[in-house]
């Protein structure tokens, strides 16, 4: 085994349960034991963290953010610890397949090149980019710049965040609208930043004025909103209306008046039912799933993984294949048509700056699927 991707494939397998007799004999041939034994997880571990460089700067931020979480995840206390929980363990963990109560998957974010879109599945597809436009109060549409972090509106003008000018209309309101495979970050008038995900719009005043800061969102968006307790912060969507003075919190419309869930990051938020006319309160580490009149509130463990999608990561717990493919089809505008409706659950963490061919490789591995690209669509067998 010289090849050092066929290596770590092995390990792989052998972490996922998955291998043969074989392939146990030349892992442990590779290390030198005698016999299968805790000590061989433990050296697989030690390998990885020796080949993976965890100041790469995608490894350095994933592992900040949810590395420690992760390995929590995979392997809960226990009377001895195996190994410590340092930022170069989890960056090994980050970078392979593991399979512990779940499954994590990282896939390195390769540098924007012209590149060939063929796989191994046919065809293949590029992740979303930063894509966007307004839509002013008379009609006029205004494609922004996909080379540009985002735009700041404030007093009728708007800019991207380098500082150069966009030519506007005057206009009292203006929509932002990304596609599928398109997000934007909009810096609103009072200082409050907005991060939109593929396909939503959030519509805004361009200056606010009287008592109330009121947007309207469809899709998801993610807020951190500017404290000012003389105007409360209002979104608006079809089911619901959340109020806040300045916190940072998640909300998913995609599903329109059927079911809208918002999680609270920190601060509070009142949300209010839009049908019950029903005001209730969330606390951080809450979320809220508006279903028509009903207004459930339930207390989530990792609140930042349903925000994860705005640092280009898709984290999901404990998910059918199923759960993972609209988001799927949203980031790289592609439609699934899925004949296998597999039984198996997984933790996934995805990077969503890949090709799609990437990740569906680790989801084919994960729910022992087959795929097949054809243009934008994706066939999906047992």
């Amino acid at each position: 085994m010289e090849n050092q991707s066929e290596i770590h494939i092995l390990f792989q397998k052998y972490l996922s349960g998955n291998y043969s007799e074989k392939e146990l004999d030349a892992l442990l041939a590779y290390f030198q034991f005698h016999v299968d034994s805790t000590d061989l997880t433990l050296r697989i571990q030690q390998e990885l963290d020796r080949h993976v460089d965890a100041k790469q700067p995608e490894i350095e931020a994933l592992a900040d953010a949810i590395g420690i979480r992760l390995l929590q995840r995979i392997n809960p206390p226990q009377p001895i610890r195996r190994f410590p929980y340092t930022r170069a363990v989890a960056a090994a963990i980050l970078a392979i397949t593991l399979l512990g109560l779940g499954t994590f998957f990282f896939l390195e974010k390769k540098e924007k090149q012209a590149v060939e879109l063929v796989s191994k599945y046919g065809g293949d597809v590029l992740p979303g980019e930063q894509r966007a436009a307004i839509t002013l109060a008379d009609g006029t549409r205004i494609v922004l710049k996909e080379d540009k972090e985002g735009i700041q509106v404030a007093d009728n003008r708007a800019n991207y965040t380098d500082g150069t000018g966009i030519p506007l209309q005057a206009s009292s309101y203006a929509t932002l609208t990304t596609p599928k495979g398109g997000y934007y970050k909009i810096t609103l008038p009072d200082g409050t930043v907005a991060w939109l995900n593929a396909a939503s719009s959030l519509r805004y005043p361009t200056s606010f004025t009287g008592s109330k800061r009121e947007v309207d969102l469809t899709g998801e968006a993610y807020f951190e909103v500017k404290s000012d307790p003389e105007k409360p912060f209002i979104v608006r969507s079809a089911g619901q209306e959340i109020s806040v003075l300045g916190t940072e919190f998640n909300v998913n419309t995609y599903d329109g008046a059927s079911r809208q869930v918002t999680t609270l990051i920190q601060g509070r938020v009142a949300l209010k039912n839009s049908i019950s006319q029903q005001t209730q309160v969330l606390a951080p580490g809450q979320q809220a799933v508006v279903s028509g009149a009903k207004t459930a509130i339930q207390h989530i463990e990792d609140a930042l993984d349903y925000a994860a999608w705005k640092d280009g990561y898709i984290i999901l717990d404990a998910v059918h294949l199923q759960d993972i493919i609209p988001q799927l089809e949203r980031w790289y505008d592609v439609t699934f048509d899925d004949k296998s409706r597999p039984t198996e659950k997984a933790y996934i963490a995805l990077n969503r700056e890949t090709r799609l061919s990437e990740v569906l490789e680790a989801l084919a591995l994960n729910y022992n699927v087959t795929f097949k690209i054809e243009g934008r669509r994706v066939m999906v067998t047992k």
